[in-house]
């Protein structure tokens, strides 16, 4: 059974989670209750939680978050529904992520730590494939998966295109998948380049994207064209990188500015 902690002033919030009876058929233990930043410490020095439901007033609810970007980086936090319809598919919505972040690993060599990045880097996924159709969805769910991306601020998206390999003698598109695809151009571009994340995806026509997205807290510490002209660099030396070890030729067609992450749900 998973632990939940509620943090909560509002009575709508209050009413919603009371008229959900079947925790346990849920996964669920009933939450924990705190009205405030200082009953959220409390509690959370005592319990563990597997998520957490935060409504309160914004500058009250800031201390929270500040404190779980401290203390719990790692703890989903999932949104504070005000119907029991919104509360279950929240509930839904974090279920299925614990599901997956808890997964067995004993036969692997990576565990929930490294599942969270696979779990962000798929839905990163989805939003360049414009499979989310919210700004509400994409917020909700870059805070259930503890991301420090900033969805607001200016970014990059580039497109690479495939051509014909000559000296393996392969014609058109790379034979080894899209999965694998994505996996080499991730492990070629690397998740971090300084104060930006950087996300390959393979679209399902075949077009090859590198989003290049800032963390929150850097403002003002990078120009948009700095940000192109350290992608631009990357994207040579994977290129190059890519053609000599992999066997797989690209070529850049185009660099976007997006006005926020958000344009890609609209």
């Amino acid at each position: 059974m998973y632990k939940l902690l509620l943090v909560t002033d509002q009575n709508d919030v209050l009413d919603a989670f009371s008229q959900i009876q079947n925790w346990e058929l849920l996964g669920f233990r009933p939450p924990h209750i705190r009205h405030d930043f200082e009953g959220a410490k409390d509690s959370l020095a005592k319990h563990h939680a597997d998520g957490i439901a935060i409504a309160l007033d914004p500058a009250e609810e800031q201390k929270v978050l500040n404190y779980l970007q401290e203390k719990y980086p790692l703890i989903s936090i999932f949104e504070a529904g005000r119907t029991p319809r919104e509360v279950l598919n929240y509930l839904t919505e974090l279920k299925q992520l614990l599901n997956r972040l808890r997964a067995d690993f004993s036969n692997d060599s990576y565990g929930e730590i490294d599942m969270l990045q696979v779990c962000r880097h798929d839905f990163l996924g989805k939003v360049m494939n414009r499979k989310v159709l919210t700004k509400d969805a994409l917020y909700r769910n870059m805070r259930l998966l503890r991301s420090r991306l900033d969805p607001d601020k200016p970014c990059l998206l580039m497109e690479l295109e495939q051509i014909a390999i000559r000296e393996n003698k392969l014609e058109g598109r790379w034979t080894g998948g899209k999965d694998r695809l994505e996996l080499v151009l991730r492990d070629s571009f690397g998740p971090d380049l300084g104060e930006m994340h950087i996300v390959p995806s393979v679209l399902p026509n075949g077009r090859v994207q590198i989003l290049a997205c800032p963390f929150k807290g850097t403002e003002g510490a990078m120009t948009l064209e700095k940000m192109k002209e350290i992608l631009k660099a990357r994207a040579a030396e994977s290129i190059e990188h890519l053609r000599d070890y992999k066997g797989l030729e690209l070529r850049m067609v185009d660099i976007q500015i997006l006005p926020a992450l958000t344009a890609l749900c609209e």
